[in-house]
């Protein structure tokens, strides 16, 4: 069998264990946090979910993570199977799912006393025993997607987990919505409102989880970082780039690379890819790179800068939704890398760059990246 990982697709994503765990490290160390739950949501921000799961905990002693979906968590249970790794899942879930949960110690955050009812009464009628549900409760404090917005709301979530065997607390906690911009205000709103409702309840400081990616990078020094909740820096990015910079040496976890795998030459007055946009103004080489759209690399990077043998080159025309077109000095061989976005010699494409060109957000970038685009593992 062949593996080469670009024998099929032209492209792949190129992934390091030793930055992710570099990364854990440091942001733990910044944040003077003693515990990370590390957000794996979203295939880990489409860097492999498992491959993510798998390294943290064997390499750097993390055994919290987080995911968005029932269905994330089962896959990353199926790596992880001793129950000291304990899964949250982030968001809204759907109670009538709620025994899959308990039985693989997933444990759902919730944000109102309807939802611990109807789970409760699932959990009841259940044909077999089942362990406690682990739950976290979300404190709604200005992010507007789900959780307590009063002292009322999150006592009555509070009080009843307590009194019921069906459940076991894990967790209480909010989602900071300007950690990572320069709405200092409305984060500090955010962080008085949290803090007010934890100690009127006297809730204790264990259970808290409140520092998210931007305010361990930035506000770690502003609230209680014991444990932290943390995504995008585990990959090694900035999230508030390019508003706020920050001088930890985060290591990029991706590097993504295509193949030429067609060369020719256009003539003056030429043009390429869809609506003509680009026109030769004189001959020149191009190299064709199957890639496009559809495997992540969006629509909005036409004209962006690609690295090719240690030289910025750029993408021509439209970027259609499997190929695109590059720039050449010169003729190159068939096969030759273009790195779009990660190092080259000298030369340096950062997601954030990109990122910025394509007037989106690493994030979106790097989970739309597609499932025909390979994973490759650099080191182990």
């Amino acid at each position: 069998m062949n593996d080469d990982p670009f024998s099929r697709r032209g492209a792949a994503l190129f992934v390091s264990a030793a930055a992710l765990v570099h990364n854990a490290k440091t942001i733990m160390t910044h944040a003077k946090a003693k515990r990370l739950i590390a957000v794996i949501k979203a295939n880990a921000y489409g860097h492999g979910a498992k491959w993510a799961a798998t390294v943290l905990a064997g390499q750097a002693d993390v055994h919290d993570f987080a995911v968005a979906t029932v269905d994330e968590g089962l896959d990353v249970r199926q790596v992880l199977p001793e129950r000291r790794d304990q899964i949250v899942l982030l968001g809204v879930q759907n109670v009538n799912l709620v025994t899959v949960m308990a039985e693989n110690y997933l444990a759902p955050a919730v944000g109102n006393l309807d939802w611990l009812l109807a789970a409760r009464d699932l959990l009841q009628a259940s044909d077999s025993p089942l362990p406690p549900l682990r739950v976290h409760l979300a404190i709604d404090t200005g992010m507007g997607r789900m959780g307590a917005k009063t002292k009322a709301e999150l006592s009555s979530m509070y009080q009843f987990v307590m009194g019921e065997d069906a459940f076991e607390l894990a967790g209480v906690f909010t989602h900071f919505a300007t950690a990572d911009d320069q709405n200092q205000a409305y984060y500090d709103q955010q962080k008085a409102d949290f803090l007010a409702q934890v100690t009127a309840l006297d809730i204790d400081p264990k259970y808290w989880h409140v520092a998210n990616t931007g305010s361990a990078l930035f506000h770690f020094d502003e609230i209680p970082t014991e444990t932290i909740r943390v995504g995008s820096a585990l990959y090694g990015y900035n999230p508030a780039y390019p508003s706020k910079k920050t001088d930890l040496p985060l290591q990029p976890v991706a590097t993504f690379k295509a193949r030429i795998w067609g060369v020719h030459q256009l003539l003056a007055g030429e043009a390429v890819s869809y609506g003509a946009t680009y026109v030769a103004h004189e001959n020149q080489w191009v190299g064709t790179v199957p890639l496009g759209y559809a495997d992540g690399y969006h629509r909005t990077f036409s004209g962006m800068t690609v690295l090719i043998n240690g030289r910025k080159e750029r993408v021509l025309g439209r970027v259609t939704m499997d190929q695109m077109i590059v720039s050449l000095s010169k003729p190159v061989p068939i096969n030759t890398d273009v790195i779009l976005f990660g190092q080259d010699g000298q030369e340096k494409i950062s997601i954030e760059e990109l990122a910025e060109y394509g007037q989106s957000i690493p994030h979106e970038v790097l989970t739309g990246i597609g499932s025909r685009i390979p994973r490759v593992i650099e080191d182990k």
